[in-house]
């Protein structure tokens, strides 16, 4: 019974200071509507990769396997210097040195599909200017594309470079070889080996990652920062819960005479 009579006691208090406590929330919403609306638009673009299992190459040949990086791999990629500097390139100027900051500009996330092994690279990049940030979110799927193509390739470039050594080992054992058996058997392993390594000079020239784009970004139009509507909102209902508390705690320290 008490405790109904606090409870009515505070809101018979809240009524009374009703309209003082929604005259102060207006004013603190409109205030912060023009504050927020003064600040400078951000916009931002979204592109879209999909790394897909790749076609498996046949397994007689001695050429490295593809096999599928891990998300994490990907995403510690998109910051690697190899890509930052490529962006750096591209846009003069306009993102930081640090890759602290470079990743409150640009952000990364992955979409894995459980019992796939698909994963989709969300790309994202805000800036003032909608079409600077639709280019650049499109010039970082580029460049991480073109970063996992230099990975791939320099490893038919180590495949090769394998190969190379095992057909001179081969020629070397042909020189000293004087069994006609040993002879045959070696000028077989020398064709394996020349096949193999005509394969992946080939495709350490032509090879390309897994990564392909699903969508390039456009150019935004609506801003996401400011919203003037959410944040004068969000400060009314504030202002509101506040006073509520602090009639509440008065309430409390000074009972009903207070």
């Amino acid at each position: 019974m008490t405790s109904m009579t606090d409870f009515d006691r505070l809101l018979l208090s809240f009524s009374r200071y009703m309209w003082a406590l929604l005259g102060l929330s207006v004013g603190i919403a409109i205030l912060a509507y023009f504050l927020v609306t003064a600040q400078p638009r951000v916009y931002e673009a979204t592109t879209r990769l999909l790394s897909a299992n790749p076609v498996e190459l046949s397994s007689s040949l001695n050429t490295p396997q593809l096999r599928p990086l891990a998300a994490a791999a990907y995403r510690e990629a998109a910051y690697s210097t190899l890509v930052v500097e490529d962006m750096h390139r591209r846009f003069p100027g306009v993102l930081p040195k640090e890759v602290s900051k470079i990743r409150e500009k640009m952000r990364i996330r992955s979409i894995e599909t459980v019992g796939s092994t698909s994963i989709v690279f969300v790309l994202s990049v805000r800036d003032k200017d909608p079409r600077q940030a639709a280019a650049m979110a499109n010039a970082w799927g580029e460049a991480l594309q073109a970063w996992e193509t230099a990975l791939v390739r320099e490893n038919f470039r180590r495949a090769s470079a394998s190969l190379e050594s095992r057909l001179r080992w081969v020629d070397n054992q042909l020189n000293q070889a004087s069994n006609r058996t040993d002879l045959a058997g070696l000028r077989e392993l020398r064709a394996t080996i020349e096949r193999d390594l005509g394969i992946v000079r080939s495709l350490e020239n032509s090879a390309s990652g897994q990564l392909s784009m699903l969508s390039k970004a456009e150019v935004p139009t609506d801003a996401i920062w400011p919203r003037p509507l959410l944040t004068s909102g969000i400060a009314a209902v504030t202002i509101l819960l506040l006073g509520f508390v602090l009639l509440a705690v008065r309430d409390r320290l000074f009972g009903p005479q207070g």
